[in-house]
């Protein structure tokens, strides 16, 4: 397969890869929407599924879409790597520049790339996002066996994460 072909193969596919982790984007945000809008649209107590998927699965698909876009985004760039030495070698006319400028994008990139690694999350007691998700009275256990547990302002909800400790 001649070099032009490989180029086309991989740009065809960055878009697919992009068009799909966008979709994903879209399902995840207007169809499978998050817990305080699931309530509000449908009621209380319902999970909302495509093709079997959750919205969470969905973002673990939307994630490997996402490694797979950036594979080929790597290998687009090392392919046309000559490319993208001329073109900034006339952008930027002073070696000492043209070093610094490299620099500062590759700092850039790591530290965009590596910070999830890096930070830990916010944590609330009693509010934030879970804020009032409590079950009320008379709620059910997921078998549907009565749970005193679950009484006006107790526990945490039969929802998604209800069943996890407090921290």
């Amino acid at each position: 397969m001649t070099r032009a072909k490989v180029n086309l193969l991989i740009d065809v596919l960055l878009t697919l890869l992009l068009a799909a982790m966008a979709g994903v984007g879209f399902l995840t945000r207007w169809v499978l929407v998050p817990g305080y809008l699931r309530s509000a649209i449908y009621g209380r107590g319902v999970e909302l599924y495509w093709l079997g998927f959750d919205r969470h699965q969905w973002g673990t698909v939307h994630l490997y879409l996402g490694v797979a876009t950036l594979a080929l985004l790597i290998l687009h760039v090392v392919l046309h790597w000559g490319q993208v030495v001329t073109i900034y070698r006339r952008l930027i006319g002073s070696g000492g520049v043209r070093v610094g400028v490299a620099i500062v994008l590759l700092a850039l990139i790591v530290a965009l790339m590596a910070f999830p690694a890096l930070v830990t999350p916010d944590v609330e007691e009693g509010g934030g996002h879970g804020a009032g998700r409590s079950a009320g009275q008379g709620a059910r256990t997921p078998d549907g066996a009565e749970n005193p547990a679950y009484e006006e302002g107790q526990g945490r909800g039969l929802g998604r994460g209800g069943g996890y400790p407090r921290r």
